[in-house]
């Protein structure tokens, strides 16, 4: 709950951010501030513009939206970038080991399916992923969670156990875990 009160305090404080605008100033000590006011000091702070990538509230930089062949909107070169070091991060397995958690294991695996589901949802509703790729990645996605129970980590053995152990690390993702 704690950290729900913290995402939509972090949330508004974005939207009440962009709407009211960014300053940025260096006070005396050579430290950078920013503030949704301007500092108070004789020296005015540079307001910043701020852009949204999401199309929405923003002016996605000038740029006209450009879609793929399927209607899909094309992502950047620069989101593909992020996301291909996103993934190789997502891929590196936390060396430390810790005693297999069965309880843990399916927790960190079912949080992480529903976000991977929350995701793609919002990627559908964005334009960014067709409805159909995202129904056939779902439909594997859910069935892996399915199939994630109690009962089946405790009695697995070989790449099924060694995946529970994995996911026994809090730090670990399932696509570290599932390679």
């Amino acid at each position: 709950m704690r950290h729900l009160s913290f995402t939509l305090l972090l949330c508004l404080s974005t939207v009440t951010a962009m709407a009211q605008g960014v300053y940025k100033w260096v006070d005396a000590d050579g430290k950078t501030h920013y503030g949704s006011q301007p500092p108070a000091t004789d020296k005015g702070g540079e307001a910043l513009k701020l852009h949204s990538n999401s199309g929405f509230g923003g002016n996605n930089n000038g740029k006209a939206v450009e879609y793929n062949a399927d209607g899909t909107k094309k992502v950047s070169k620069e989101v593909q970038d992020f996301a291909k070091g996103m993934e190789k991060a997502l891929k590196k397995q936390d060396s430390k080991e810790v005693p297999l958690d069965c309880m843990s294991a399916i927790k960190n695996a079912n949080d992480q399916s529903d976000t991977m589901l929350e995701v793609g949802a919002k990627n559908v509703k964005d334009g960014y992923l067709s409805q159909a790729d995202y129904d056939a990645q779902a439909a594997k996605v859910r069935k892996a969670k399915a199939e994630t129970t109690l009962a089946h980590c405790q009695f697995s053995t070989g790449k099924e156990r060694a995946f529970y152990q994995c996911m026994s690390n809090g730090k670990n993702h399932i696509l570290a875990c599932t390679k």
